[in-house]
């Protein structure tokens, strides 16, 4: 294990059964509300997963793994990132927080042993999702979202969740991506990989899927 992350592993010891490891994980530092949101994307992505035919055992273990990073504050996430040798794209540079995708696969990689690389793919564009995605890419990236309970009223989330159970998967997705490009001028970052995969899926040949 790299040191750097040993600070969050204090005190942690695996069962082998990863939900009940993901529960210890979170509590040993301090971070209910991260476990809470981890659950709720679980259950989300098994549903999702089932009705597209993914594969549910890795959708879960994805979800159950995708915001691992959280733990660490945010202020030393590039440092960390850079610590463990995580390429960093230069628009990253400009949002520290976006690196916790990448941060959580190294993490997966390096706390809990995960090899799947279509697992570990999943996990590190869970926020931005990226041209040229796997189904499973697609299924953690929606639930994520579908999983959010935002104060006040966001009518796209209900798109979203309308459109994903009603058999349209990409344009469940679109509503979102689209959401943020309509937003663009409010936030911090647009990664590439976010444009590149609305870009990608905009297209007619993806559409009813």
């Amino acid at each position: 294990m790299n040191e750097v992350l040993l600070p969050y592993m204090q005190g942690f010891q695996s069962t082998g059964n990863l939900r009940s490891d993901i529960r210890w994980f979170f509590e040993l530092n301090d971070d209910r509300e991260t476990l809470d949101h981890t659950y709720k994307v679980a259950g989300v992505a098994q549903k999702v997963a089932e009705r597209y035919e993914a594969d549910p055992r890795k959708a879960v273990t994805a979800a159950l793994l995708h915001d691992i990073s959280n733990v660490i504050p945010v202020s030393k996430m590039m440092e960390t990132a850079d610590k463990l040798g995580i390429p960093i794209l230069e628009e990253e540079r400009k949002y520290d927080r976006i690196v916790h995708q990448k941060l959580s696969r190294a993490m997966a990689i390096e706390l809990f042993l995960i090899e799947d690389e279509e697992i570990l793919n999943a996990i590190e564009c869970h926020t931005t999702l990226k041209a040229n995605s796997t189904l499973l890419d697609k299924v953690l990236f929606i639930s994520d979202k579908m999983a959010w309970e935002l104060p006040g009223e966001h009518p796209y989330l209900q798109s979203i969740k309308d459109k994903v159970n009603n058999d349209q998967l990409i344009e469940g997705i679109l509503v979102y991506l689209d959401h943020l490009w309509d937003n663009r001028a409010n936030m911090k970052l647009v990664h590439p990989w976010l444009i590149a995969a609305r870009d990608e899926l905009s297209n007619d040949e993806f559409k009813g899927y």
